[in-house]
């Protein structure tokens, strides 16, 4: 596979009739019309199906793997050529093309050529892409974070109301995680909350949410789960937990418990409303010994009633 670094003079040809080409009017709209979208998957598209009406592209293949892109699109032929992007020394992921008859040379510069239009409106869209990711996303942990639950909880109650489906709501806290801290170093504790997130993760299902909300506390979204789907969901992250070696920066195991207070959706809840059962059930589990389930009634909760763990 080529590297094709816009930095590098190499990849500028001799013959720069073949450059020219780039910015007649076909290469300026081509330009223009990249400029004007931040979604990768169609700036690819656009891009591609000008190298396909350029070039006679009959496919293309493009990946990144840090953002989890994998976007392709017609025939994946016998002949290709691969370039691996590059911008300032910062990877914009890999492209393939695919023809049914031999890439030239020339049809190789040509093709770099037309990357270079590509090269900064593909860097924008991925820095847009990282930034978006980010604002929704615990640094940490790499789980969603308290906004992106927010949103995403009213989306699941209004689903469940709408469709007339049970929902559950999950707030587990690593027990006695101010002991950890102040015993093991912050360090080590940052450690303990991306395994116990790790876990947490391993031991869902793929249609279920797991945000951390702040701190050392978690908020598990359970789509489709009654009371009792609920309970058996807890159980088994409180095992999980339990049977958790977890590894110090000296090498060190250490284990930890947490504790889970559990609530389902009513069809009088809000989020809030659902949100405080569930961290009420928590508050009482933990004033009860902690590495335990507890599940409240329907009832309503007092706003910020059972929020100090």
């Amino acid at each position: 596979m080529m590297i094709y670094d816009i930095n590098q003079d190499k990849k500028i040809p001799s013959d720069t009739s073949t450059f020219t080409e780039t910015a007649n009017d076909s290469g300026i709209k081509l330009l223009l019309r990249l400029q004007q979208t931040l979604d990768i998957e169609t700036l690819i598209r656009y891009w591609a199906d000008f190298l396909e009406r350029d070039m006679g592209i009959d496919g293309f293949h493009y990946r990144h793997h840090e953002e989890a892109i994998d976007c392709h699109n017609g025939h994946l032929n016998r002949h290709e050529v691969a370039y691996t992007l590059k911008l300032d020394d910062r990877a914009l992921g890999e492209i393939r093309f695919y023809r049914a008859r031999p890439f030239s040379p020339l049809d190789s510069r040509r093709i770099e050529n037309l990357l270079a239009l590509l090269m900064h409106p593909l860097n924008n869209a991925l820095l847009y892409r990282q930034a978006l990711r980010l604002a929704h996303t615990d640094p940490l942990t790499g789980l969603c974070n308290r906004s992106d639950m927010d949103k995403q909880l009213l989306r699941e109650i209004s689903l469940a109301n709408r469709e007339q489906r049970p929902l559950s709501l999950l707030v587990a806290d690593i027990d006695s995680f101010k002991v950890i801290n102040d015993r093991y170093g912050h360090s080590n504790g940052d450690r303990i909350l991306v395994c116990v997130a790790n876990s947490l993760m391993k031991s869902l299902r793929d249609s279920d949410l797991v945000f951390r909300y702040g701190g050392e506390e978690f908020v598990i979204v359970l789509s489709g789960s009654d009371g009792c789907a609920a309970h058996h969901t807890a159980e088994r992250l409180r095992l999980a937990i339990e049977n958790l070696s977890l590894t110090l920066d000296d090498g060190r195991q250490v284990g930890t418990t947490i504790s889970i207070g559990v609530s389902t959706l009513n069809p009088t809840d809000d989020r809030a409303s659902l949100f405080n059962r569930a961290d009420a059930a928590l508050y009482q589990a933990k004033q009860a010994g902690r590495n335990r389930i507890v599940m409240l009634p329907n009832l309503s909760i007092r706003e910020g009633q059972g929020t100090s763990h």
